[in-house]
């Protein structure tokens, strides 16, 4: 009889497969039961060294098991291409029956998404879901196109979908959230709280819902505070304690030298040292034989040779976590416990920052951060500060910081400047963006230093250089100042893997969109070490298999509104909802409740099915771009989203881009003169205006008609405001977007339409706008230059600006007047002459182009009170 032992071997789950388990954060039990499965699937287990807490012949490993990337040889493992997966991974792979993307279940920090699986309510757009399947596969999530028992978030609208209710019904375990939770998520590039988005009742629809909750300490920070502990050190106290589950001993056979920067007295060091020794390690005053190497600044030749061989190198607040914990942990993983730079962050030491809305642990983290990046720190915020830190908007020294003129930043910002030891440029949308109803308390601590920033500034490896000087400069080899010197890279992160895309030399076979992301218009230079081309390299490999999905992602989001464009208007749309209600049968309905039987997790088919049908709707090429048009006040598309979609993508195919960027306008199309913000805002580009007849014949006939014959006239609208529309079109063009160029206009609070439709449109033609609440305020304007406009320079059409004249666009109403007064003393102050102003005063300029004045825009007591 035929042997058939060794064709049964290779018809096994894992044949061929060799594992070995971290025990970090994993009981007896659980590693017992992922050892036992794997090797009744095939697989080979190396077991872990748990002495000295390193994988013994790693090269032989194939997959790595652990809860988290805080092992010793993590990055070594993903520089020989081992697979790091969590241990659901292989429940998932069991379960199955077959081999699972390993990506979806990588315990890396910046796939956030890990372990999410999405579907979506049949109520979402089809466009929107492509761009959530897009997203959560970029950020190392999953996406599924049927409902099932393993899905964690369900994407929906309101409780009245289909799905929502069969989720109800069968008493899923899973999020129903609105879609604007993924969409802050991906503009933060954090998983947040799905808490304010949840439906039945999401906080971020109630206009009602009082104070922003305070959030819980983040676990990154605990422990991580300070680079210089106040306390000493202490071991486990309890049994319980010094047998953690991990399972690591920190100093088993290690050997440790501690730096002079340190400056320890005789009886910390003799405690430290004996805690070292006791933990099974030893103290040595080498650094080439050191194996750990602890030091409080990045600088000196110990920290450098220590850094350039890659061992361990952290500061005394990362030695007592060690100490406390037993446990080794990455120094780099948290930011305190890194060695801060001696001079801080280039640039730093002329800002002034402060804090607010965090509070205990998460303050004296931002507190010493602020310190160690070698900005002032004041807890009292004035006037004289550059920069707030903030969880949320929701507090006076927010209110202060926009009426200052204050930047005004979440954590985020400081953290990637600490990470890359570098200014950030604050537009990054990153940075000051607030989620609805959300702390971003929460997620303080996520951010880890940045591996391949430190060694090109800090620690350069030697190279050999190449025959010439021309050639090391080529190459981008440092000379005797690279410790000084930082790489420009002006470009702003979408979120952590986007900024791995961005590292990654890409060839034939990868092609991302990060270029549409880059403000110098320049690739990134090669780092010139073998430690960053080995980071390119694993970051190439780790993105390979999903560049597809990081690219559709990358596409759908520069789609306007993000992925909740079709929600924000679904509540309306209920002639929408009809016609997808209206024809669905029977069978249809059935296969919606029946698909929460299924046993299967989401398959790869139906992960990829987004992608895939997004392919089929390319074009080989499009129409180049003849107008950009923006459109206003179209009854045509007032909820009927479908039509607009279709009614757009018909018009770019033959060169009609609709856009809604009032900064770039061609075309400004409208039933009549309306004063909408879009539409005020766009005469600035001084565009052709026509009505909607240029739309309904460019859609009948498939052609682009010419412009002059569906010009919009409307003699109503220029008999009332007094100026004719072609004139105003002509000042436009002489103005080009500069008519209020130096101009600050004060705004008040409690303007009707919101501070932020006035700014755009104040900004739009080349102002500035500031809140006025009435505070002491440091003022940035000035007197303007009434002088005549010189030959060949922009004329701005301000022959009638007095020059000295300070304006506050404001509302008619008593409780205004405390605010006046205070506003006349401000101008007063600098004097100028106060003038507080309607809004038509702002609208007239505006939409007529040049600077005017009328008594009857003047605001003051007696004109409301003789309203009154």
């Amino acid at each position: 009889m035929e042997d058939t032992t060794m064709l049964d071997d290779e018809h096994l789950l894992f044949h061929g497969v060799i594992f070995t388990i971290i025990p970090n954060s994993l009981s007896e039990d659980r590693q017992r039961q992922l050892r036992n499965e794997v090797v009744e699937n095939g697989a080979r287990v190396v077991p872990f060294n748990a002495a000295n807490g390193r994988i013994e012949k790693l090269p032989d490993i194939t997959h790595i098991i652990s809860t988290t990337s805080d092992f010793p040889d993590y990055h070594q493992a993903l520089e020989q291409f081992k697979h790091v997966v969590k241990p659901s991974w292989v429940d998932a792979c069991v379960k199955v029956g077959k081999m699972k993307n390993p990506r979806a279940y990588s315990p890396d920090p910046a796939l956030f998404m890990s372990e999410v699986i999405i579907c979506c309510a049949k109520s979402i757009p089809e466009g929107d879901k492509e761009a959530i399947a897009g997203g959560v596969l970029a950020m190392g999530g999953q996406y599924t196109t049927a409902l099932s028992k393993f899905v964690t978030h369900l994407i929906a609208l309101d409780m009245e979908d289909e799905r929502v209710q069969v989720a109800v019904d069968k008493r899923l375990r899973c999020n129903i959230v609105l879609p604007h939770w993924f969409d802050d998520c991906l503009k933060v590039g954090r998983r947040i709280s799905e808490r304010p988005y949840t439906l039945p009742s999401p906080e971020i629809l109630d206009i009602e819902a009082g104070a922003i909750p305070p959030t819980r300490v983040s676990p990154h920070i605990r422990d991580a505070t300070t680079p210089v502990p106040t306390k000493d050190p202490a071991p486990p106290t309890s049994p319980a304690e010094s047998k953690s589950s991990r399972k690591i001993r920190a100093f088993s056979g290690k050997k440790v030298m501690l730096g002079e920067d340190l400056q320890l007295n005789d009886r910390l060091k003799g405690v430290i040292e004996g805690l070292i020794i006791a933990g099974g390690g030893q103290m040595i005053t080498s650094v080439e034989e050191a194996e750990i190497y602890v030091c409080n600044f990045r600088d000196g030749p110990d920290y450098v040779r220590a850094s350039q061989a890659g061992k361990d190198v952290g500061n005394l607040s990362w030695l007592y976590y060690l100490v406390t914990y037993d446990a080794w942990t990455n120094p780099m993983r948290r930011m305190m416990h890194y060695p801060r730079p001696r001079e801080g962050i280039p640039g730093f030491e002329n800002f002034k920052i402060s804090i607010s809305s965090y509070t205990g642990e998460a303050r004296v983290y931002l507190e010493n951060l602020v310190k160690a990046s070698g900005a002032t720190f004041t807890k009292t915020f004035k006037q004289e500060n550059t920069h707030l830190i903030t969880a949320h908007m929701q507090s006076e020294k927010c209110d202060a910081a926009q009426e200052w003129g204050v930047n005004v930043v979440n954590h985020l910002w400081l953290e990637e400047c600490y990470s890359k030891n570098k200014h950030q440029a604050l537009t990054d949308p990153r940075y000051n963006f607030f989620p609805a109803r959300t702390n971003l308390g929460e997620i303080l601590g996520q951010t880890e230093m940045d591996r391949t920033a430190i060694e090109k500034i800090f620690f350069p490896k030697a190279r050999k250089p190449k025959a010439g000087k021309a050639a090391a400069q080529q190459d981008g080899v440092p000379g005797s100042s690279i410790p000084n010197r930082v790489s420009s890279d002006p470009v702003a992160r979408s979120s952590p893997l986007v900024e791995k895309t961005r590292r990654t030399r890409t060839g034939p076979e990868i092609s991302t969109p990060s270029a549409a992301r880059r403000i110098d218009g320049k690739e990134n230079e090669t780092p010139g070490t073998t430690g960053s081309r080995g980071a390119k390299d694993r970051a190439l490999t780790k993105l390979h298999d999903s560049a597809p999905d990081i690219a559709k992602f990358e596409k759908e989001m520069k789609r306007k509104g993000g992925v909740i464009h079709g929600g924000r208007r679904e509540k309306d749309a209920e002639t929408e909802k009809a016609k997808k209600t209206k024809g669905r049968d029977s069978t249809a309905s059935k296969r919606s409740i029946d698909e929460v039987d299924g046993e299967d997790e989401p398959t790869e088919d139906e992960i990829e099915e987004p992608a895939k049908k997004s392919k089929k709707a390319k074009k080989d090429k499009l129409t180049p771009i003849k107008y950009r048009m923006l459109v206003s006040k179209n009854e045509r598309w007032i909820n009927n989203q479908e039509l607009e979609a279709n009614d757009k993508a018909k018009m770019r195919e033959i060169g009609l881009f609709i856009t809604d960027d009032v900064r770039k306008v061609d075309l400004l199309c409208a039933p009549k003169v309306v004063r909408t913000k879009k539409f005020v805002c766009a005469m600035a580009c001084a565009p052709t205006l026509v009505g909607t007849s240029y739309l309904d014949y460019a859609l009948k006939h498939n052609k682009l008609p010419p412009p002059e014959k569906h010009l919009l006239a409307d003699r109503g609208f220029e008999k009332t405001h007094g100026f004719r529309l072609d004139e105003a079109l002509e000042r436009a063009k002489q103005n080009q977007k500069h008519l209020l160029k130096n101009w600050t206009i004060f705004v008040s609070d409690s303007i009707s339409g919101g501070f932020e439709t006035w700014r755009d449109i104040i900004t739009s033609n080349g102002g500035s706008a500031q809140l006025y609440k009435g505070r002491t305020t440091n003022i940035t304007a000035s007197k303007r230059s009434i002088d005549p406009p010189i030959e060949g320079e922009v004329s701005q059409n301000q022959e009638e600006d007095e020059g000295d004249v300070l304006y506050l666009v404001s509302e008619g109403v008593k409780k205004e007047f405390p605010l006046w007064t205070k506003f006349r003393e401000l101008a007063g102050k600098h004097d100028m002459v106060p003038r507080i102003v309607k809004t038509e005063w702002l609208l007239f300029v505006a939409m007529a182009q040049y600077v005017h004045w009328d008594k009857g825009w003047e605001l003051n007591e007696e004109v409301v009170n003789a309203g009154k």
